[in-house]
Protein backbone atom coordinates (compact mmCIF):
# COMPACT_ATOMS: atom_id res chain seq x y z
CA UNK A 1 0.00 0.00 0.00
CA UNK A 2 -0.33 2.01 7.25
CA UNK A 3 0.09 3.81 10.34
CA UNK A 4 -2.77 6.33 9.79
CA UNK A 5 -2.00 10.46 10.50
CA UNK A 6 1.74 10.09 9.16
CA UNK A 7 1.42 6.46 6.97
CA UNK A 8 -1.80 8.33 5.45
CA UNK A 9 -0.23 11.35 4.43
CA UNK A 10 2.89 9.66 3.65
CA UNK A 11 0.96 5.98 1.53
CA UNK A 12 2.97 6.01 -1.15
CA UNK A 13 0.86 4.57 -1.57
CA UNK A 14 -0.96 5.46 0.38
CA UNK A 15 -2.53 8.65 0.98
CA UNK A 16 0.32 11.45 0.95
CA UNK A 17 3.58 11.20 -1.19
CA UNK A 18 6.89 13.46 -1.12
CA UNK A 19 6.68 15.19 -4.30
CA UNK A 20 9.10 16.78 -6.38
CA UNK A 21 7.56 18.91 -9.37
CA UNK A 22 8.32 18.84 -13.11
CA UNK A 23 11.43 20.34 -12.48
CA UNK A 24 12.31 20.52 -16.63
CA UNK A 25 13.67 24.35 -17.75
CA UNK A 26 12.16 25.76 -21.18
CA UNK A 27 14.20 24.96 -23.77
CA UNK A 28 11.90 26.73 -27.06
CA UNK A 29 13.86 28.87 -28.66
CA UNK A 30 14.17 32.62 -28.00
CA UNK A 31 13.86 35.15 -31.14
CA UNK A 32 16.25 37.76 -30.84
CA UNK A 33 14.67 41.34 -31.12
CA UNK A 34 16.57 43.79 -33.17
CA UNK A 35 18.72 46.22 -31.08
CA UNK A 36 16.67 49.26 -29.30
CA UNK A 37 13.41 47.26 -29.52
CA UNK A 38 11.16 45.74 -27.00
CA UNK A 39 8.65 43.76 -27.28
CA UNK A 40 5.31 42.16 -25.28
CA UNK A 41 4.13 39.06 -26.04
CA UNK A 42 0.63 39.11 -26.75
CA UNK A 43 -2.21 37.15 -25.84
CA UNK A 44 -2.43 33.61 -27.49
CA UNK A 45 1.26 33.83 -28.55
CA UNK A 46 3.79 31.24 -27.20
CA UNK A 47 5.80 33.99 -25.24
CA UNK A 48 2.36 34.86 -23.50
CA UNK A 49 2.16 31.59 -22.37
CA UNK A 50 5.36 30.92 -20.69
CA UNK A 51 5.21 34.58 -19.14
CA UNK A 52 1.61 33.64 -17.66
CA UNK A 53 2.89 30.50 -17.08
CA UNK A 54 5.74 32.24 -15.03
CA UNK A 55 3.77 34.78 -13.32
CA UNK A 56 1.04 32.07 -12.20
CA UNK A 57 3.58 29.42 -10.36
CA UNK A 58 4.82 32.63 -8.98
CA UNK A 59 1.80 33.74 -7.47
CA UNK A 60 1.13 30.13 -6.76
CA UNK A 61 4.11 29.75 -4.60
CA UNK A 62 3.90 33.14 -2.67
CA UNK A 63 0.30 32.12 -1.80
CA UNK A 64 1.84 28.64 -0.17
CA UNK A 65 4.39 30.37 1.65
CA UNK A 66 1.55 32.30 3.49
CA UNK A 67 -0.78 29.78 3.41
CA UNK A 68 -2.05 27.81 6.72
CA UNK A 69 -5.18 25.76 5.51
CA UNK A 70 -5.00 23.95 2.54
CA UNK A 71 -8.07 25.99 0.84
CA UNK A 72 -6.15 28.63 0.80
CA UNK A 73 -4.26 27.10 -2.37
CA UNK A 74 -7.08 25.34 -3.48
CA UNK A 75 -8.86 28.63 -3.40
CA UNK A 76 -6.00 30.18 -5.60
CA UNK A 77 -6.34 27.26 -7.95
CA UNK A 78 -10.15 27.60 -8.39
CA UNK A 79 -9.84 30.93 -9.66
CA UNK A 80 -6.46 30.54 -11.91
CA UNK A 81 -6.09 27.18 -13.24
CA UNK A 82 -8.37 28.13 -16.05
CA UNK A 83 -5.66 30.95 -16.88
CA UNK A 84 -2.77 28.08 -17.38
CA UNK A 85 -1.68 26.39 -20.29
CA UNK A 86 -1.47 22.14 -19.34
CA UNK A 87 2.41 22.67 -18.37
CA UNK A 88 1.45 24.96 -16.61
CA UNK A 89 -1.39 23.06 -14.90
CA UNK A 90 0.79 20.15 -14.15
CA UNK A 91 3.43 22.04 -12.48
CA UNK A 92 0.35 23.99 -10.61
CA UNK A 93 -1.15 20.23 -9.53
CA UNK A 94 1.78 18.67 -8.53
CA UNK A 95 3.11 21.88 -6.74
CA UNK A 96 0.03 21.23 -4.81
CA UNK A 97 0.77 17.63 -3.41
CA UNK A 98 4.25 19.31 -2.37
CA UNK A 99 2.07 21.92 -0.08
CA UNK A 100 0.17 18.82 1.40
CA UNK A 101 2.96 17.21 2.42
CA UNK A 102 3.66 20.38 4.02
CA UNK A 103 0.19 21.21 5.54
CA UNK A 104 -1.26 17.89 6.56
CA UNK A 105 1.10 17.30 9.10
CA UNK A 106 -0.14 20.11 10.93
CA UNK A 107 -3.84 19.48 10.26
CA UNK A 108 -3.59 16.39 11.93
CA UNK A 109 -1.46 17.25 14.77
CA UNK A 110 -4.19 20.44 15.13
CA UNK A 111 -6.81 17.90 14.14
CA UNK A 112 -5.54 15.20 17.81
CA UNK A 113 -5.57 18.34 19.96
CA UNK A 114 -9.06 19.22 19.17
CA UNK A 115 -10.40 15.68 19.16
CA UNK A 116 -8.56 15.43 23.05
CA UNK A 117 -11.52 17.91 24.16
CA UNK A 118 -14.30 16.36 25.89
CA UNK A 119 -16.94 15.09 23.96
CA UNK A 120 -15.55 16.05 20.39
CA UNK A 121 -14.40 12.34 19.12
CA UNK A 122 -17.89 11.20 20.57
CA UNK A 123 -19.96 13.76 18.07
CA UNK A 124 -18.27 12.94 15.19
CA UNK A 125 -18.35 9.11 16.13
CA UNK A 126 -22.27 9.60 16.66
CA UNK A 127 -21.98 10.39 12.97
CA UNK A 128 -21.32 6.96 11.56
CA UNK A 129 -20.06 6.22 8.15
CA UNK A 130 -19.75 8.02 5.63
CA UNK A 131 -18.77 11.30 8.15
CA UNK A 132 -20.56 13.78 7.21
CA UNK A 133 -19.51 17.18 8.65
CA UNK A 134 -22.42 19.06 8.02
CA UNK A 135 -24.84 16.97 10.52
CA UNK A 136 -23.01 18.45 13.82
CA UNK A 137 -24.59 20.13 15.84
CA UNK A 138 -24.34 22.15 19.08
CA UNK A 139 -20.60 22.40 18.17
CA UNK A 140 -20.04 25.22 15.36
CA UNK A 141 -16.68 26.12 15.44
CA UNK A 142 -15.64 22.28 15.07
CA UNK A 143 -18.03 22.53 12.18
CA UNK A 144 -16.88 25.35 10.54
CA UNK A 145 -13.40 24.24 11.24
CA UNK A 146 -13.38 20.59 9.31
CA UNK A 147 -15.74 21.97 6.81
CA UNK A 148 -12.50 24.62 5.54
CA UNK A 149 -10.82 21.23 5.66
CA UNK A 150 -12.72 20.12 3.47
CA UNK A 151 -13.20 23.04 1.05
CA UNK A 152 -9.15 22.63 0.91
CA UNK A 153 -9.85 19.02 -0.68
CA UNK A 154 -9.29 17.49 2.54
CA UNK A 155 -10.89 14.29 3.04
CA UNK A 156 -11.81 12.56 6.75
CA UNK A 157 -11.46 9.31 7.15
CA UNK A 158 -11.01 6.65 10.27
CA UNK A 159 -8.64 3.97 10.48
CA UNK A 160 -9.06 0.57 12.01
CA UNK A 161 -8.65 1.51 15.66
CA UNK A 162 -11.82 4.46 15.29
CA UNK A 163 -9.21 7.41 14.78
CA UNK A 164 -10.12 10.03 12.96
CA UNK A 165 -7.00 11.90 10.29
CA UNK A 166 -7.32 13.95 7.20
CA UNK A 167 -6.41 12.89 3.90
CA UNK A 168 -5.80 14.04 0.37
CA UNK A 169 -8.90 13.97 -1.54
CA UNK A 170 -8.25 12.56 -4.56
CA UNK A 171 -11.76 12.22 -5.98
CA UNK A 172 -11.97 16.09 -4.90
CA UNK A 173 -9.12 16.81 -6.83
CA UNK A 174 -10.17 14.56 -10.08
CA UNK A 175 -13.57 16.50 -10.44
CA UNK A 176 -12.11 20.02 -9.56
CA UNK A 177 -8.62 20.08 -11.73
CA UNK A 178 -8.17 16.96 -14.35
CA UNK A 179 -10.24 18.81 -17.06
CA UNK A 180 -6.98 21.40 -16.85
CA UNK A 181 -4.54 18.88 -16.45
CA UNK A 182 -1.99 16.71 -19.10
CA UNK A 183 -3.71 12.97 -19.81
CA UNK A 184 -0.48 11.54 -17.79
CA UNK A 185 -2.18 13.70 -14.74
CA UNK A 186 -5.71 12.84 -15.20
CA UNK A 187 -4.40 9.09 -15.79
CA UNK A 188 -2.71 9.61 -12.40
CA UNK A 189 -5.69 11.35 -10.46
CA UNK A 190 -7.99 8.57 -11.67
CA UNK A 191 -5.79 6.15 -10.25
CA UNK A 192 -5.53 7.94 -6.99
CA UNK A 193 -8.90 9.26 -6.47
CA UNK A 194 -9.69 5.15 -6.69
CA UNK A 195 -7.55 4.25 -3.58
CA UNK A 196 -8.12 7.48 -2.27
CA UNK A 197 -12.47 6.36 -1.83
CA UNK A 198 -11.20 2.98 -0.41
CA UNK A 199 -7.77 2.02 0.68
CA UNK A 200 -7.76 -1.36 -1.06
CA UNK A 201 -5.51 -3.01 2.02
CA UNK A 202 -5.48 -2.55 5.60
CA UNK A 203 -4.65 -4.68 9.13
CA UNK A 204 -3.63 -7.64 6.87
CA UNK A 205 -6.61 -7.97 4.87
CA UNK A 206 -8.00 -6.66 1.77
CA UNK A 207 -10.73 -4.64 2.03
CA UNK A 208 -11.82 -4.55 -1.74
CA UNK A 209 -12.67 -7.38 -3.78
CA UNK A 210 -9.59 -9.56 -5.53
CA UNK A 211 -11.86 -8.50 -9.07
CA UNK A 212 -11.58 -4.93 -7.78
CA UNK A 213 -7.33 -5.38 -7.15
CA UNK A 214 -7.23 -6.75 -10.64
CA UNK A 215 -8.30 -3.63 -11.95
CA UNK A 216 -6.53 -1.31 -9.97
CA UNK A 217 -3.12 -3.45 -11.18
CA UNK A 218 -3.96 -2.94 -14.82
CA UNK A 219 -5.01 1.07 -14.27
CA UNK A 220 -1.49 1.24 -12.81
CA UNK A 221 -0.05 -1.05 -15.36
CA UNK A 222 -2.02 1.41 -18.09
CA UNK A 223 0.02 4.14 -16.46
CA UNK A 224 3.20 2.77 -16.35
CA UNK A 225 3.43 1.75 -19.62
CA UNK A 226 1.46 4.69 -21.06
CA UNK A 227 3.67 7.65 -19.62
CA UNK A 228 7.02 5.68 -19.29
CA UNK A 229 8.51 9.61 -17.95
CA UNK A 230 5.00 10.14 -16.33
CA UNK A 231 5.33 12.50 -13.62
CA UNK A 232 3.88 10.15 -11.10
CA UNK A 233 6.08 6.90 -12.35
CA UNK A 234 8.00 6.31 -9.60
CA UNK A 235 4.65 6.51 -6.88
CA UNK A 236 2.53 4.43 -9.48
CA UNK A 237 5.15 1.97 -9.83
CA UNK A 238 5.39 1.66 -5.69
CA UNK A 239 1.49 1.46 -5.27
CA UNK A 240 1.60 -1.35 -8.38
CA UNK A 241 3.77 -3.44 -6.37
CA UNK A 242 2.43 -3.23 -3.09
CA UNK A 243 -1.38 -4.15 -5.15
CA UNK A 244 0.75 -7.23 -6.82
CA UNK A 245 2.39 -8.24 -3.73
CA UNK A 246 -1.04 -8.38 -1.60
CA UNK A 247 -2.90 -9.57 -5.16
CA UNK A 248 -0.19 -12.87 -5.07
CA UNK A 249 0.36 -13.27 -1.69
CA UNK A 250 -2.01 -11.58 1.09
CA UNK A 251 -3.20 -14.94 1.80
CA UNK A 252 -3.66 -15.44 6.31
CA UNK A 253 -7.17 -14.86 5.93
CA UNK A 254 -8.66 -15.41 3.29
CA UNK A 255 -7.40 -17.61 0.31
CA UNK A 256 -6.31 -20.54 1.78
CA UNK A 257 -7.94 -23.82 2.70
CA UNK A 258 -6.15 -24.38 6.36
CA UNK A 259 -7.27 -28.15 6.59
CA UNK A 260 -5.71 -28.93 3.31
CA UNK A 261 -3.15 -25.59 2.45
CA UNK A 262 -4.59 -25.47 -0.45
CA UNK A 263 -5.25 -22.40 -2.47
CA UNK A 264 -9.00 -21.20 -2.85
CA UNK A 265 -10.80 -22.91 -6.07
CA UNK A 266 -12.36 -18.85 -6.13
CA UNK A 267 -8.51 -17.51 -5.72
CA UNK A 268 -7.31 -19.58 -8.19
CA UNK A 269 -10.47 -18.79 -10.63
CA UNK A 270 -9.27 -14.85 -10.09
CA UNK A 271 -5.94 -15.10 -11.62
CA UNK A 272 -7.07 -17.82 -14.38
CA UNK A 273 -9.66 -15.25 -15.38
CA UNK A 274 -7.26 -12.48 -15.05
CA UNK A 275 -4.71 -14.45 -17.96
CA UNK A 276 -7.69 -15.11 -20.37
CA UNK A 277 -8.88 -11.55 -20.23
CA UNK A 278 -6.03 -9.89 -20.54
CA UNK A 279 -3.42 -12.07 -22.12
CA UNK A 280 -1.03 -9.40 -23.38
CA UNK A 281 -0.56 -7.41 -20.41
CA UNK A 282 2.49 -7.44 -17.68
CA UNK A 283 0.52 -8.35 -15.22
CA UNK A 284 -0.95 -11.32 -16.46
CA UNK A 285 1.81 -12.68 -17.73
CA UNK A 286 3.22 -12.18 -13.86
CA UNK A 287 0.35 -13.92 -12.49
CA UNK A 288 0.47 -16.75 -15.54
CA UNK A 289 4.16 -17.94 -14.00
CA UNK A 290 2.70 -17.84 -10.66
CA UNK A 291 0.09 -20.05 -11.70
CA UNK A 292 2.75 -22.54 -12.84
CA UNK A 293 3.87 -22.70 -9.80
CA UNK A 294 0.36 -23.82 -7.38
CA UNK A 295 -0.15 -26.26 -10.53
CA UNK A 296 3.30 -27.50 -9.71
CA UNK A 297 2.05 -28.27 -6.22
CA UNK A 298 -1.27 -28.82 -7.17
CA UNK A 299 -2.78 -25.86 -5.35
CA UNK A 300 -0.72 -26.37 -2.36
CA UNK A 301 0.51 -23.12 -0.89
CA UNK A 302 1.83 -23.35 2.95
CA UNK A 303 3.57 -26.53 4.56
CA UNK A 304 1.07 -27.52 8.13
CA UNK A 305 1.99 -25.10 10.67
CA UNK A 306 4.02 -26.39 14.14
CA UNK A 307 1.07 -28.30 16.27
CA UNK A 308 0.47 -25.54 19.06
CA UNK A 309 2.43 -22.75 17.33
CA UNK A 310 0.19 -21.78 14.02
CA UNK A 311 -2.15 -23.37 11.71
CA UNK A 312 -0.27 -22.39 8.81
CA UNK A 313 3.33 -23.02 8.53
CA UNK A 314 6.27 -21.87 5.82
CA UNK A 315 4.79 -21.49 2.35
CA UNK A 316 6.31 -24.08 -0.44
CA UNK A 317 9.86 -23.88 -1.39
CA UNK A 318 8.79 -22.78 -5.12
CA UNK A 319 6.11 -20.81 -3.51
CA UNK A 320 8.36 -18.80 -1.58
CA UNK A 321 10.93 -18.41 -3.75
CA UNK A 322 8.54 -16.71 -6.15
CA UNK A 323 7.24 -14.26 -3.53
CA UNK A 324 10.93 -13.48 -2.58
CA UNK A 325 11.69 -12.66 -6.51
CA UNK A 326 8.27 -10.66 -7.17
CA UNK A 327 9.59 -7.25 -7.41
CA UNK A 328 12.23 -7.83 -9.10
CA UNK A 329 9.73 -9.71 -11.86
CA UNK A 330 8.06 -6.13 -11.89
CA UNK A 331 10.91 -4.41 -12.29
CA UNK A 332 12.26 -6.45 -15.02
CA UNK A 333 9.05 -6.25 -16.81
CA UNK A 334 8.48 -2.67 -16.04
CA UNK A 335 11.70 -1.66 -16.94
CA UNK A 336 11.57 -3.25 -20.55
CA UNK A 337 8.90 -1.71 -20.87
CA UNK A 338 10.33 1.85 -19.96
CA UNK A 339 13.02 0.88 -22.89
CA UNK A 340 10.90 -0.24 -25.43
CA UNK A 341 8.46 2.93 -25.32
CA UNK A 342 11.67 4.96 -25.00
CA UNK A 343 13.33 3.67 -27.61
CA UNK A 344 9.96 4.14 -29.75
CA UNK A 345 9.73 7.74 -29.32
CA UNK A 346 13.14 8.18 -30.31
CA UNK A 347 12.94 6.98 -33.85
Amino acid sequence: MMKRAGAMAVQALLAVTVMTGCGSGDNSLAVKEPQGQTTTPQPGTPGSEQVRGKDLLKRLDATASEANEAREITTFLDANLKKADVKTADRMLLRLEQYYDQLLPEANADFKRMLEQPGTAEKLRDLGLPLDVNKIQNDDTLKQWLLRQTEGKLALDTNGEGDFYWKIDYEALQKAYASFASDDLKAYLSIRAAESNKTFFDDGRLLIGRGELADRMLQAENYLTSYPSGHRRTEIKALYVDYMEQYIHGYRYDAVDESTMKLLPAVKRSYEQLVKQHPDTKTAQIVEEYLEEINRNKDVIYHPGKKGESVIGDPKRNIGEFWSGLRGRIDAAFHATKQQLEGRDKK
